[in-house]
């Protein structure tokens, strides 16, 4: 097994970090995972959230919602868990301005090249 590689892309004061180990087991486990997120992009992806929140992997219990915070716009992705209420937000997860959102959709193309260079 190859030592994972490591890609940092930079957007405003934020960095992400793309960290993938090259070998056969992780591309049909990548393939797997596409394939199920494309597939719920199409289905109902708001079922049982909030106005304004999309499951982006029920599975994984990964969520984007766009909600308000001291009167400001913020998109939220967030990780869940099931707490005794039902659905509950987690802590890991990132609220991104609209100005952070912004930028990060003008990457998206750099990510997509970045990831290309690992499939």
């Amino acid at each position: 097994q190859q030592a994972p590689v490591k890609t940092k892309i930079h957007f405003g004061k934020y960095s992400i970090f793309i960290k993938k180990n090259k070998n056969v087991k992780q591309k049909k486990k990548k393939k797997e995972e596409s394939s199920g997120s494309d597939t719920s992009l199409e289905d109902d992806t708001s079922k049982g959230l909030d106005p304004g929140a999309f499951w982006i992997n029920q599975a994984r219990m990964r969520r984007v919602q766009v909600r308000e915070f001291k009167g400001k716009p913020l998109v939220d992705i967030r990780e869940m868990y099931m707490g005794a209420g039902g659905v509950a937000p987690g802590k890991k997860g990132i609220s991104l301005s609209v100005s952070e959102w912004r930028q990060l959709k003008k990457l998206v193309s750099r990510i997509d090249e970045e990831i290309m260079k690992f499939t």
